[in-house]
C-alpha cells in the first residue's frame, strides 16, 4: 500500500490485487447464505440494502457516508467468492473504503466457513 492510497475514496477487491488484504475471499457456502449474512451485517451497522440483483448476483448497499457494491460469484455448489467495491462520498477517503472492506470480510469470516484468499488466480 502506497502513501497515496490513504487519500483514495474508492477501494476494490480482486483475485490479483497488489495489497493482500484486498484480495477476493472464498467461502464454503452458496449465494443465498452469503446474501443473508450481508443483509445481517447491514442491519447491525445501519446500512441500507438498496438493490439486490439476483441475475448478476450483486448487491448495492448504502448509507450517508459511502456505498458498497458486493459481487457474489458461486464457483461451484460449495464455493462462493465475494468481491467488494467501496466508495466514500468525501473528497479524501482517509482509508475508510479499505477499512470498510476489512470490516465486512471480518464479519463474513466469523459467520461463514472461510475457505481461502485469492484461490483462483
Amino acid at each position: 500500500m502506497g502513501f497515496l492510497d490513504f487519500f483514495r475514496n474508492i477501494a476494490e477487491t480482486t483475485d490479483l490485487h497488489s495489497t493482500v488484504e484486498l484480495r477476493t475471499r472464498y467461502y464454503k457456502t452458496n449465494f443465498k447464505k452469503v446474501k443473508e449474512q450481508i443483509e445481517r451485517y447491514c442491519e447491525q451497522n445501519k446500512i441500507v440494502v438498496k438493490h439486490v440483483d439476483e441475475v448478476h448476483n450483486e448487491m448495492f448497499l448504502q448509507n450517508n457516508k459511502f456505498h458498497v457494491i458486493v459481487s457474489i460469484t458461486q464457483m461451484n455448489p460449495l464455493e462462493t467468492a465475494v468481491d467488494l467495491k467501496v466508495q466514500t462520498y468525501k473528497f479524501i477517503g482517509m482509508n475508510v473504503p479499505k477499512n470498510q472492506i476489512l470490516k465486512i470480510y471480518s464479519f463474513l469470516n466469523s459467520n461463514l466457513t472461510f475457505k481461502g484468499v485469492s484461490l483462483h488466480k
